[in-house]
């Protein structure tokens, strides 16, 4: 049967359990992931992105559900007949095989010549900037280079989508910010499918057209990698994505083009009326990015402010970003609150660790989030197709 020309992937009403009474690690999920898209599954360990990984893959078969390829049902297929490639997270290379005969191992399984697979190894070499390491053992290598090596090795056989397991995790930061890049260089000369599974945000957010949020078998959020992180859905993926302060609050009236909520402890929260207004006495999640806050100290025998949209705390930390300062306020019930402050207004007025500060941001920098409970509960799961962009970077 000849493997698919298009790599698009969809799982319709997948669900995954490892014993017949045991929890759903996988639960009723539908997703899409267009030909072409580089899309990252995103979460917490125990999320099941792996397990979805693993399905696509056909290591694991659905308990039930169904998983396309390119059109065409592969949830009984045997994983060389689907179209993939797996690169997992140990690399797995053979220690006592050279780095060309690595990259041919899977051309030789499959009764190539020599001369055909070495020179489709060395072809592949060459695009992963390793051709002159040909001769060498995985042992004579860096982790960045073994890394190459396996993703080379992982693309030997044409794949129409590539599943990458944690492919990071083992370098170290220099290593995985160069890697970041050329797994996006690459993926955009191949024009093949990526799936990239991470916990990660920063990793997700980078490479991403695509971006999967995992919470406990089910997807909070399906996006671009802009919009994940610019409008996170709900509680659960604005706290998880990073960003983002999450402050819970209750209706009090709607008024002048505006919602007017409040804190548990007081604070008021005005917020652009939208066509989705909530109800008067309505418990609600908004999230304000923390590169929108301002801080300042509190003047000497300044009380907490009265308007809206300011909270006063004492400061719990002081981190510098070297292009901003983060800046945390520890807020009642054990919620932080951040503000990124910049070097210069930083420098003008310097705040310190046990500081009482006031934290502000305007009324169009306040986002109603979706789930309407005070607790961050992710709501129900949605379905998105990838967009055409990606940011390079974000700020945690």
């Amino acid at each position: 049967m000849p493997l698919p020309e298009n790599g698009k992937v969809e799982l319709v009403a997948v669900s995954k359990r490892y014993s017949a009474r045991g929890p759903l690690t996988v639960n009723a999920l539908d997703l899409r992931i267009d030909h072409g898209a580089y899309c990252c599954l995103l979460g917490p360990s125990g999320c099941g992105k792996t397990t979805i990984l693993r399905m696509i893959a056909g290591h694991e078969r659905p308990s039930e559900g169904d998983v396309l390829i390119g059109g065409r049902n592969v949830t009984q297929l045997a994983p060389r007949e689907r179209g993939t490639a797996m690169m997992f997270q140990s690399y797995a290379l053979f220690p006592h095989r050279t780095v060309l005969a690595n990259v041919g191992f899977a051309l030789k399984m499959r009764g190539i010549g020599r001369a055909a697979r070495d020179a489709a190894a060395r072809a592949l070499l060459e695009k992963v900037q390793l051709e002159r390491f040909a001769d060498r053992l995985p042992s004579e290598l860096s982790g960045g280079q073994q890394q190459r090596v396996a993703l080379a090795r992982a693309l030997i056989t044409n794949p129409r989508v590539l599943l990458l397991d944690e492919p990071l995790s083992a370098l170290d930061e220099y290593l995985r910010l160069r890697m970041r890049g050329e797994l996006r260089r690459i993926q955009r000369e191949l024009g093949i499918t990526f799936v990239h599974v991470t916990h990660t945000q920063l990793e997700a957010i980078a490479v991403a057209d695509q971006v999967v949020v995992m919470d406990h078998g089910r997807i909070a959020q399906a996006a671009s990698a802009g919009e994940i992180f610019l409008a996170p859905r709900n509680a659960y993926v604005a706290r998880f994505i990073g960003g983002q302060n999450v402050l819970a609050a209750t209706v009090q009236r709607i008024a002048e083009g505006r919602v007017v909520a409040s804190t548990a402890d007081g604070v008021r929260i005005d917020l652009p009326l939208t066509d989705r207004a909530p109800a008067r006495d309505a418990s609600i999640n908004v999230s304000i990015r923390r590169d929108r806050v301002a801080v300042r100290r509190l003047a000497p025998g300044e009380g907490p402010p009265a308007e809206a949209n300011c909270l006063s705390a004492e400061v719990h930390a002081i981190e510098n970003q070297g292009t901003y300062v983060k800046v945390t306020l520890d807020v009642p019930g054990g919620e932080e609150f951040v503000g990124h402050i910049s070097e210069e207004a930083y420098a003008r007025d310097p705040i310190d660790i046990g500081d009482r500060a006031v934290a502000s941001w305007a009324i169009q920098d306040v986002r109603l989030l979706e789930d309407n409970s005070a607790n961050g509960g992710s709501s129900k799961p949605i379905v998105a197709p990838a967009s055409a962009f990606a940011t390079d970077s974000v700020a945690v």
